[in-house]
C-alpha cells in the first residue's frame, strides 16, 4: 500500500507542477527538466515513466481538471431540466461557467488550473497536430452539449453568427476566469464571475449588427 501511495503521489507532483509551470510559461517553452524539478523529483525520466511522453502529461494534467469540472457541469444540466430551465440563456451559460469557476476556491498548492485551460486553448491545435488530446478532447464535450442547448435557442439568428459567438463564448468563458485567477482577489469572485456572465449572455443574444452582416454577404460570396 505504501508503495501504491508513493507512486500516485509521485504522478500527482508532476501534474501539479506542471499545471503551474505550463500556466505561468506556455505549454512550448517549459523543459521536462523544469517539470521534475518543480516537483522535487531527482530521477530524470519520471514523467516518462508515469505518462509516456510530454503530451501524455499534458493530457494528464487536462484530465485531471476536466474529469471534475465535467461532473459538476452535467450535474447542474441535470438540475436545471429538472427545474424545467433548459430554454433560459443564462442558466445555460452559467452552466458552461460555474463548472470552471469552482477552481478558483483556493488551493494549499495555488491555483493554476484556469490559467492552464487558458494555454491550452491557445495552443491546442499543436497537440493534436501530434495526435495528442484527441481522446482527451472529448472532455470538452460537456461545455459543447450546453452549447447545443444555446445554437438551438438563438436560432432566430443567422447560423454562422451562432456558431462564431459560441465558438469566441468558449474561449472568453476560460479567458475571463483565467484573469480573475491570475488576480487572485477572492474577495469580489461572485461579482466577477457573474458580470462575466452577464457581458456573455449580452455578446451572445446581441443584435447582429449592419457591418457584420455584411461581412457575412461578403465572405458568402
Amino acid at each position: 500500500m505504501g508503495v501504491v501511495q508513493e507512486i500516485g503521489g509521485s504522478r500527482l507532483s508532476l501534474i501539479l507542477a506542471a499545471e503551474r509551470l505550463f500556466a505561468d510559461f506556455g505549454l512550448e517553452s517549459v523543459s521536462l527538466r523544469q517539470v521534475h524539478e518543480a516537483a522535487g523529483h531527482r530521477n530524470a525520466s519520471a514523467v516518462h515513466y508515469h505518462f509516456g511522453s510530454r503530451d501524455g502529461l499534458v493530457e494528464a494534467v487536462f484530465e485531471h481538471r476536466m474529469s471534475l469540472i465535467n461532473r459538476r457541469r452535467l450535474a447542474i444540466m441535470e438540475r436545471l431540466g429538472d427545474e424545467h430551465r433548459l430554454t433560459e440563456v443564462r442558466a445555460l451559460v452559467g452552466a458552461w461557467v460555474h463548472p470552471f469557476a469552482e477552481e478558483l476556491q483556493p488551493r494549499a498548492e495555488g491555483n493554476y488550473s484556469l490559467r492552464f485551460l487558458e494555454r491550452l486553448l491557445r495552443d491546442e491545435p499543436l497537440f493534436i497536430q501530434r495526435n495528442a488530446l484527441t481522446e482527451a478532447g472529448a472532455l470538452w464535450v460537456t461545455g459543447w452539449k450546453v452549447a447545443d442547448a444555446l445554437e438551438a435557442l438563438l436560432a432566430y439568428l443567422p447560423a454562422r453568427i451562432v456558431r462564431m459567438r459560441l465558438r469566441l463564448l468558449r474561449l472568453q468563458i476560460v479567458s475571463g476566469l483565467a484573469a480573475i485567477e491570475a488576480r487572485g482577489d477572492r474577495e469580489e469572485t461572485d461579482f466577477h464571475v457573474e458580470g462575466l456572465i452577464d457581458c456573455l449572455v449580452g455578446g451572445l443574444t446581441a443584435p447582429v449588427s449592419h457591418e457584420a452582416q455584411q461581412a457575412l454577404r461578403r465572405q458568402a460570396d
